[in-house]
């Protein structure tokens, strides 16, 4: 019996994993396999599916951002910078390979399926225990750092196969049309959100605690995520790479290295934060549930999902780091992360609305949620005994 004061826990939900596997329950329960209360469809309903999960991804991205309280520095952020490029592209091609062997997909179809499944997922990252006592090496801040870039980065890297199909908004499919496209569309988003987020914390700053409301502070920390966002779109740059930017310039003060014990937000704005991020995510993993009953399975799928958490992730971690020496702990950590989550639903349901023919969309759209749900069981299953977090985040 709980004790006046104390929160009732659930041990089955404490950990994210856990939670998100109980989440895939309820969708499949809502869903066509259980009650039909959801009974959502890619193909049908996918301007809905890409609205939402859109909305909730930007809110991850931003929330995340908050989090990331490391200064900005290269010895700090080296691994995830190198992880949230190089070991993505390892991963769009070794999983392209795959794809083009497995399926007997062309070069650009088997592209498109790395690039949407290439993204991982920050709030299970934040799950995974810290083996060091070294702030820029905690396996938990390593990973969410990486998650965020490469969730930033996804749209505009699906957006670049798209191009090459012939499918984007460009009319020329010639990859020397959509690269600056593609490249503008990254340093533009890294730029404004920056700025706005830097411009947003010295203005924060200026609010006197003892006689402005708690609400306002909460409002002008939200406010910088849709201001981002809209000035990205007004210029025609990555949205999501700007709010995660800004976001992470917020949390720093606007300073590139800054004190943690100096930091600019108060802790109850990021534990607001870190609760929304949580509710978006498992509203996307409810949806991710509901979804598997309008999927046609095939046993290779699931061949294809255990070749990418069991091969590819770590020999693309192997790749992107190189000669790097790291301990084996960590090694571990970051090589056997593999979740997949929003940013691979966005990009699915991003993709299928740009045109794709059918029997094409739905062996994507069977293979990316068969490696999403995969993945979140995977995490659950292979999960360490928790441990104290990383000092490099917030918990949720």
């Amino acid at each position: 019996m709980a004790t006046p004061g104390h929160r009732i826990d659930f041990a089955l939900t404490r950990r994210p994993a856990h939670a998100a596997v109980v989440a895939l329950g309820v969708g499949v329960l809502l869903g066509p396999l259980g009650l039909r209360l959801l009974r959502p469809q890619l193909m049908e309903d996918g301007a809905l599916i890409e609205t939402v999960s859109e909305i909730a991804l930007l809110t991850c991205l931003f929330c995340l951002g908050l989090r990331l309280r490391m200064p900005i520095e290269w010895r700090t952020w080296r691994i995830p910078l190198r992880l949230s490029t190089l070991a993505t592209l390892a991963t769009i091609a070794l999983a392209a390979a795959a794809a083009h062997l497995m399926f007997d997909l062309s070069l650009a179809e088997s592209l498109l399926l790395g690039a949407i499944i290439a993204p991982t997922d920050s709030v299970l990252a934040s799950d995974v225990p810290s083996q060091s006592d070294a702030e820029q090496d905690a396996p938990s801040f390593i990973l969410c750092a990486e998650s965020g870039i490469n969730n930033g980065l996804a749209a505009a890297l699906v957006l670049l196969v798209l191009g090459m199909m012939g499918l984007s908004d460009s009319d020329s499919a010639a990859l020397g049309s959509i690269a600056p496209v593609a490249l503008w569309a990254v340093a533009g988003g890294f730029v404004v959100g920056s700025v706005i987020g830097a411009g947003m914390a010295r203005w924060i700053k200026l609010l006197d605690p003892e006689r402005q409301a708690d609400f306002l502070e909460e409002a002008m920390v939200f406010a910088t995520a849709a201001l981002a966002y809209g000035a990205a779109l007004a210029i025609h740059t990555d949205g999501f790479l700007a709010v995660f930017t800004a976001g992470v310039a917020l949390s720093h003060g606007g300073r590139l290295r800054r004190p943690l014990r100096n930091r600019p937000l108060m802790p109850r704005v990021l534990k607001i934060a870190g609760r929304i991020e949580r509710y978006c995510w498992l509203v996307i993993v409810v949806l991710v549930g509901a979804l598997v009953a309008s999927i046609e399975y095939k046993w290779w799928m699931l061949v294809f999902a255990g070749i990418l958490i069991l091969i590819i992730r770590p020999l693309a971690v192997r790749l992107a780091l190189g000669g790097m020496a790291m301990p084996e702990a960590q090694w571990r950590s970051v090589a056997g992360f593999t979740a997949r989550g929003i940013a691979s639903l966005y990009c699915l349901a991003f993709s299928i609305n740009h045109g794709l023919g059918a029997p094409y969309a739905r062996l994507l759209a069977g293979v990316t949620l068969v490696v999403v749900v995969t993945s979140i069981i995977a995490s659950t299953i292979s999960g360490l005994p928790l441990s104290r977090p990383s000092p490099g985040t917030v918990d949720l």
